[in-house]
């Protein structure tokens, strides 16, 4: 593994809309749920950028503190590494993993098949100052950081779901081995949830 994240900065597919008519969106909603098994098929970029599109997009409501990161062991076109989203529809590599990186996914993950399976695994984290500096409060900070988090991974569903995908929420990990896994400093950032994408068995 390298921590070279400056050395690699790629663009992924502009992401697709999709807004769906009301009655197309409540049955995405009726039908959601989580999903533990996957194909081995690749998960191809565009679906990526539309799924991290949809649930980066829209402006923080409560929080923002919050940071993602994905995993990508099976991903068509992409390296088997950690990126951080940057914005502007880019991701910046931190941690080149290549064929370890499902083994080392599931390990963080308590050996979770679920997150060694999956084709993305989404890696969200809060930014301890940005938790501080809330104008409400640290404690108040805290909450909102776990509520933004919250709402990221309700969007993931609901993308995932509208794109015919498979995914699943997981909150158990170690903490240092998922820090260490997407090259962040866990003095600086906390890792709070994982979120498995892939397409469906």
């Amino acid at each position: 593994a390298g921590g070279d994240a400056a050395a690699v900065v790629i663009p992924l597919p502009a992401p697709r809309r999709l807004d769906a008519d009301p009655r197309a969106a409540l049955a995405v909603i009726a039908r959601r749920r989580s999903e533990r098994r996957y194909s081995a098929r690749p998960l191809p970029a565009q679906a990526l950028a539309d799924v991290l599109h949809a649930l980066s997009a829209p402006p923080a409501q409560l929080s923002t503190a919050l940071r993602i990161d994905v995993l990508t062991p099976g991903v068509h076109g992409l390296e088997a590494a950690a990126w951080r989203h940057a914005g502007g529809g880019r991701l910046r590599r931190r941690v080149a993993h290549g064929p370890a990186l499902r083994a080392r996914a599931r390990a963080a993950a308590l050996d979770q098949d679920v997150i060694g399976e999956a084709a993305a695994v989404f890696v969200l984290s809060l930014d301890r100052a940005a938790l501080a500096a809330d104008p409400h409060g640290p404690a108040r900070g805290y909450r909102h950081g776990f509520l933004e988090a919250g709402l990221a991974g309700e969007r993931l569903y609901l993308a995932a779901g509208a794109l015919g995908l498979a995914a699943c929420g997981v909150g158990a990990f170690h903490d240092d081995e998922a820090a260490a896994l997407v090259g962040i400093d866990p003095a600086r950032e906390w890792v709070v949830h994982f979120a498995a994408l892939g397409v469906r068995a």
